[in-house]
């Protein structure tokens, strides 16, 4: 138990510095990875893992970084100030965005404008159509860490657009893999929209409701309706069942603990197992959120970080809910967050 603690307490950690330094001698055994979606997007990183924990850091050209990767007789370890922060840590393949996922973002440019968002917004995913993206699953399918796949996607065109591209894939991707999990992470306006992705073939679903505090919501998130994210999110249990729906909560932009457990206790009171996850600081999105809250970013401590996940797996516990029931998207890849039931 004490090495379970002491291991989520060190991925708490990592996840509030999100940099790591790697010496350029350094011989890695996969690719770095450069997401187009998440809470990394746009910039190069690396998926490790320790102690059945899972950690996606951005890579530092800073050699005065607080964490640098060291390699000594073929195993890697953490430093913390040139000092052994962990031993025998391994790195992991990303598949697409995900380790064992290929999590599909089917558009790097968005009609919304959310202020924490890291979309890299560079139109690279144009030259993209739906066939292609079908080729790239089932090219990643012979992969032996295959495990599942999720789409997610930047709103563009258009919504309605957007999810008829997502119920064509996976169909496509069905036919020739019946039994994979398929997770979705679309926008949902209307009821008619759930509908169409469960009957295209989808098991899991992520509605987000991103931001608890409703007037910050209406703040960092100005396109879209508090209200009826909640509403879409009842109504997708209705269809995918309970323990099979899923929801991004932010955290760390000025809003009280008690607006965040309030908003998983709401969450799964009705079915969803919520995804807390703390706001990851970038160029690419501090600017933005600077000018759309006046309370200001917020330092968010290791404590805090492991005092909200012990409330959040309490209050599922109490609700009869897991996070062990996905197996897609995020509570499956556990490397943003410090995830009920596996890593507390």
């Amino acid at each position: 138990m004490k090495d379970k603690i002491d291991s989520a307490k060190k991925k708490a950690e990592l996840i509030t510095n999100n940099k790591i330094y790697i010496p350029k001698d350094i011989k890695l055994p996969y690719p770095l990875s450069k997401s187009t979606a998440g809470p990394v997007s746009g910039l190069l990183s690396i998926a490790l893992t320790f102690a059945n924990k899972n950690i996606k850091l951005v890579i530092s050209r800073d050699q005065n970084e607080r964490f640098s990767l060291q390699k000594e007789k073929g195993k890697f370890h953490i430093l913390k100030e040139r000092k052994i922060f962990l031993e025998n840590v391994n790195m992991m393949p990303i598949l697409f965005h995900s380790p064992g996922q290929a999590f599909i973002n089917l558009d790097d440019r968005c009609i919304y404008s959310c202020a924490f968002c890291n979309l890299a917004m560079q139109g690279f995913l144009q030259k993209y159509d739906s066939e292609k993206f079908v080729k790239l699953i089932l090219k990643a399918s012979n992969h032996r860490d295959f495990q599942a796949v999720a789409l997610t996607s930047g709103v563009y065109p258009e919504n309605t657009e957007l999810i008829k591209r997502m119920c064509y894939i996976v169909k496509k991707v069905k036919e020739k893999h019946p039994d994979i999990p398929i997770g979705v992470e679309p926008c949902i306006s209307n009821k008619k929209e759930i509908i169409l992705l469960k009957k295209a073939g989808f098991d899991e679903i992520k509605i987000n409701l991103q931001i608890p505090d409703k007037k910050l919501f209406e703040k960092i998130c100005p396109d879209f309706d508090y209200d009826n994210i909640l509403n879409m999110l009842k109504v997708a249990v209705e269809h995918f069942g309970k323990g099979k729906v899923t929801s991004n909560i932010i955290y760390g932009l000025g809003e009280s603990d008690k607006t965040i457990i309030e908003s998983v206790k709401k969450l799964a009171k009705i079915g969803v197992v919520p995804t807390l996850r703390k706001i990851r600081i970038n160029e690419l999105n501090k600017k933005k959120l600077e000018e759309a809250t006046s309370s200001g970013i917020t330092n968010v401590s290791v404590d805090r970080i492991l005092r909200l996940a012990h409330e959040h797996k309490k209050i599922l516990d109490n609700n009869s809910l897991t996070t062990k029931t996905f197996e897609t998207m995020c509570h499956k890849c556990g490397c943003c967050d410090i995830v009920p039931f596996w890593d507390v």
